[in-house]
């Protein structure tokens, strides 16, 4: 058996991968910001070895979001550095600017706010995006909430379509590992 668990068809992460990512956002909605780091930075490592470097990428900045609710600015710099480091692989500058979006969103409500526009500026040289966090685009209706499939097909999240945000293009992001959902 390979490391996560075996995967079922559609699915590149495994069962036990898939529970640690559920875990983690778990951890991170409880406020248990220290552990919820740890965990999304194993699983940002585990995409980083599977050559996944969108995942990586927001797995790395959803740990680099849980060290800057702690305060921890050191900590917070490094998970960046790596999440940076994942999206130069990345071609979809859209998703790009959405994950450093939601970061940067994030450090403004954090103790470690004051560092938010020096690091989107840093964000803005280093990969040629404006971070930007998904505001949801133009009209939702129930239709396109209708075909939202009921796990993500990357990480085996469960979908809710109370809970997903549409993008400007129509499409959503999975709430979980980042990828786009498709039905």
């Amino acid at each position: 058996m390979r490391r996560g668990g075996r995967r079922s068809a559609g699915n590149r992460l495994g069962d036990v991968a898939r529970q640690r990512l559920m875990e983690a956002h778990q951890r991170y909605q409880d406020g248990q910001y220290a552990e919820a780091a740890e965990r999304f930075g194993r699983m940002a490592e585990v995409a980083r070895e599977r050559n996944m470097p969108q995942i990586a990428a927001h797995l790395s900045a959803k740990a680099a979001a849980s060290h800057a609710q702690l305060g921890d600015a050191g900590q917070m710099r490094s998970w960046l550095d790596r999440a940076v480091s994942d999206a130069r692989q990345v071609t979809d500058k859209d998703r790009t600017a959405r994950t450093f979006g939601t970061l940067v969103q994030v450090l403004r409500g954090s103790p470690l706010a004051g560092s938010a526009d020096e690091i989107e500026a840093e964000l803005r040289q280093q990969l040629g995006v404006t971070p930007k966090a998904s505001e949801g685009g133009g009209t939702v209706n129930r239709s396109m909430r209708r075909q939202l499939p009921q796990r993500c097909s990357a990480c085996g999240a469960p979908v809710s379509g109370a809970e997903v945000q549409f993008n400007e293009d129509g499409s959503a992001d999975c709430n979980f590992c980042g990828s786009i959902l498709t039905g």
